[in-house]
């Protein structure tokens, strides 16, 4: 799909999937690091018995189908071989703090001087101008001024931010969108295109209806647990179950069915088939009319029916009989998902201390241009001879000065 296309990936882990979802779709990246190597090599979880610039996990979650090399930015040799790369490139995707790479003399307005239909994509917490652009900022504090965390967490307490550190990710998505995006409009212009992500901003995008709902309603959705507000009621959403907890609204359409599990199971007598007209309770108790069996016992004979059953017999009986009940998985339920295994989704890996693992694969299945694996992650400076020298023609000192080879 994209293996026309040459993309120059300079980020850390505020951007290596980026440049992964070009290099998954076909692209030829070539991830170019500092002669001591990304910082997000030094990310944890590590491989203790790999070399030491190879035990990060992080590093080798985000680097594959990428060619690797080293470049000494701060040296006259590795700027100017950076130079003589984008001028055959298509893309450049970085993620220093704004009005870094201009410094250097390697801004988009120096960039496409060099090459009138590169796109540049820079990656930064809060974009590159505005009263924010110079804040520190790292994942919580994002998560906090980008919006979802005013979503999260109970309301008596403080609020959260979800588990596993998304922010960088989610922008590093948008950005890949961006990038096409701009490749669309070069194509149309044929004018180097700049893509300005902020990270803060792709936040905002994740909390959905929570964006609009005080234009809309005239007060802005408020963290509320593990509960649904519902007008003047408040709904449990999240229940236990046999193994752990799974999530359902248990109004409305829902109860038409799941009626007829409480009653099978004894839950609930056989009255309340036909006692209660379902469809229209939900509309009901929140308009303040009359309904046969109050909220709280619907509640408590749900709690009672899913503490029986595991997550996975609650899901593949709630989608044969169009019951939305969803599993609240954690990592391991997820490696032996029954439809992730079913669709091939994962993928077998080879890591550097030797051993063999499984990991996420492809983030599509596409038919006529499929994606797949053509490499792993790099190792350091693996392909320094192979770009540096083969493919711009530097002799063995020129890469040693560009590399910082005699200095690192």
């Amino acid at each position: 799909m994209l293996s026309p296309y040459t993309v120059l990936d300079l980020t850390d882990h505020r951007g290596e999937l980026t440049a992964m979802m070009l290099g998954d779709m076909g692209a030829d990246v070539i991830k170019i690091e500092p002669p001591q190597g990304s910082s997000s090599r030094q990310m944890s979880p590590y491989l203790e018995a790999a070399p030491e610039t190879e035990q990060s996990l992080q590093f080798f979650s985000y680097n594959r189908n990428k060619r690797g090399i080293t470049l000494d930015l701060q040296s006259e040799p590795g700027r100017q071989a950076l130079m003589s790369l984008v001028e055959k490139a298509d893309f450049l995707i970085e993620s220093s703090e704004p009005g870094e790479m201009a410094s250097l003399g390697l801004g988009f307005d120096e960039m496409r001087k060099l090459n009138p239909r590169l796109v540049y994509v820079a990656i930064t917490a809060y974009g590159q101008d505005g009263p924010y652009s110079g804040f520190a900022a790292n994942d919580l504090t994002l998560a906090a001024m980008g919006g979802p965390m005013s979503l999260q967490g109970h309301p008596d307490r403080p609020p959260l931010r979800i588990t596993v550190p998304q922010v960088w990710l989610q922008a590093s998505a948008e950005a890949a969108v961006g990038a096409m995006t701009a490749h669309a409009l070069m194509v149309q212009t044929v004018q180097a295109q700049f893509v300005d992500v902020s990270a803060q901003a792709a936040m905002v995008w994740t909390m959905l209806h929570g964006m609009a709902a005080h234009a809309i309603q005239g007060y802005d959705i408020n963290r509320g647990g593990s509960e649904l507000q519902l007008g003047a009621m408040k709904v449990p959403v999240v229940f236990e179950c046999a193994d752990g907890y799974v999530v359902m609204i248990n109004v409305g359409s829902t109860m038409v069915k799941f009626v007829h599990w409480l009653v099978e199971d004894g839950i609930v007598p056989q009255e309340w088939i036909d006692g209660e007209d379902w469809p229209t309770y939900e509309r009901r108790f929140l308009q303040d009319m009359p309904v046969t069996y109050p909220l709280e016992e619907t509640v408590e004979a749900t709690r009672r029916y899913l503490r029986k059953y595991t997550k996975r017999e609650l899901l593949e009986r709630g989608l044969r009989e169009d019951i939305t009940i969803a599993p609240v998985s954690t990592t391991e339920d997820l490696t032996r998902f029954h439809q992730l295994e079913e669709r091939g989704f994962w993928l077998q890996a080879p890591l550097a201390d030797g051993r063999g693992v499984s990991v996420p694969g492809l983030f599509a299945r596409l038919t006529k241009t499929p994606m797949d694996v053509r490499r792993w992650a790099p190792t350091l400076g693996q392909h320094n001879a192979e770009i540096l020298g083969e493919k711009l023609g530097l002799s063995d000192g020129e890469i040693a000065a560009a590399t910082g080879i005699n200095s690192a």
